[in-house]
């Protein structure tokens, strides 16, 4: 009898907290807005913080300015000298893109240093990844254009470092939400995450 008693109550704990939670507990995880006082050492940088606008040339050559995009936003760098790290940052990116393929994907900037006509083995690359832009998805920019963006407007310091291919998460307010590494799966599953929860709360 008491065996069934004691049977009776260990069962009855997890089940109690469990509806406990069900009906009166929260489950949200919040994905905070960085740099909410600005980028550090960036005199322009706005508080809290907004990616600005800019202008760049898409991969057939034509200007585009980056008001024109809406909704969340993925910027990404390429080094078109690193091509096996970069066919390593597209697999991740098509990845991304297929996690949304019902709940509509987020649009996708990569920067490529330059201009098209030094990098024509690029034009492809919006294609090959299979995403169906409205504009364009590759930004070329300058050196000089593309550091200080890179620096004051997404909050990538150095784009020479070791490894660099990072991914920035931009919300439809164009603030700062993620900072990743576009080659660490794990990276992109926490990208991938934390977008369906904001997709969820805004």
């Amino acid at each position: 009898m008491k065996k069934s008693i004691l049977l009776v109550i260990t069962l009855a704990i997890p089940v109690s907290v469990f509806l406990f939670l069900k009906f009166f507990g929260t489950n949200t995880f919040e994905v905070p807005c960085l740099f909410d006082e600005g980028i550090p050492n960036c005199p322009n940088s706005s508080s809290p913080h907004k990616v600005p606008n800019f202008e760049y040339i898409g991969e057939t050559g034509k200007q585009f300015n980056s008001n024109q995009l809406e909704g969340f936003l993925i910027y990404g760098v390429l080094d078109s000298s690193k091509s096996e790290q970069n066919k390593k940052l597209i697999v991740e990116l098509v990845r991304i893109q297929d996690a949304f393929f019902e709940i509509g994907s987020p649009y996708f900037l990569i920067f490529i240093n330059g201009n098209p006509n030094q990098h024509r083995e690029m034009e492809s690359l919006c294609s090959n990844m299979g995403l169906a832009q409205k504009s364009s998805c590759i930004a070329y920019l300058e050196h000089r254009q593309l550091s200080d963006f890179l620096k004051c407007g997404i909050a990538l310091i150095d784009e020479n470092s070791d490894g660099f291919s990072n991914l920035v998460l931009a919300d439809p307010q164009k603030r700062i939400r993620g900072i990743y590494n576009g080659l660490d799966i794990e990276q992109t599953d926490q990208l991938i995450l934390e977008l369906k929860i904001l997709k969820e709360q805004l």
